[in-house]
């Protein structure tokens, strides 16, 4: 008979012990069966032997049960991989916004009125005080 070796639901007991093992090692079936629920007395042997068939779990020549290799690698790649966040700039001190090295030199206002830079198209005509007594 041949089974399908996928990962067991993530709610199933097989899942639960195989997480558990892979925290903490290998265990024996009694540490297994005391740290996670495999339901009634008589159908817990039944469920572990099913572990072993899907290849999900193995017992190891010391006794006690270890995860497979196929379980290890399902384990790694649910493993959240470290986010990169950055370098944090610090907090610039800047007390006078016309001291600071931050601006541009075409961005601070003349100390004479008006920048230097305006093109000619952009300027209106105003009348005042000064512009009547100027003959174009």
């Amino acid at each position: 008979m041949t089974t399908t070796k996928v990962a067991p639901n993530t709610s199933s007991a097989i899942y639960k012990a195989a997480a558990h093992i892979e925290q903490s090692g290998p265990v024996t079936s009694e540490v297994l069966f005391v740290a996670v629920d495999f339901g009634p007395a008589n159908a817990r042997q039944g469920k572990l032997n099913h572990a072993y068939e899907i290849d999900w779990l193995q017992e190891t020549p010391a006794g006690t049960i270890d995860l497979t290799e196929s379980a290890r690698k399902h384990f790694a790649s649910k493993r959240p991989k470290p986010e990169y966040v950055g370098e944090i700039t610090p907090a610039q001190y800047r007390p006078s916004i016309f001291a600071s090295q931050g601006l541009s030199k075409k961005n601070i206002p003349n100390s004479r009125g008006t920048r230097d830079d305006i093109p000619a198209w952009s300027v209106r005509e105003t009348v005042s005080i000064k512009t009547i007594g100027r003959v174009k």
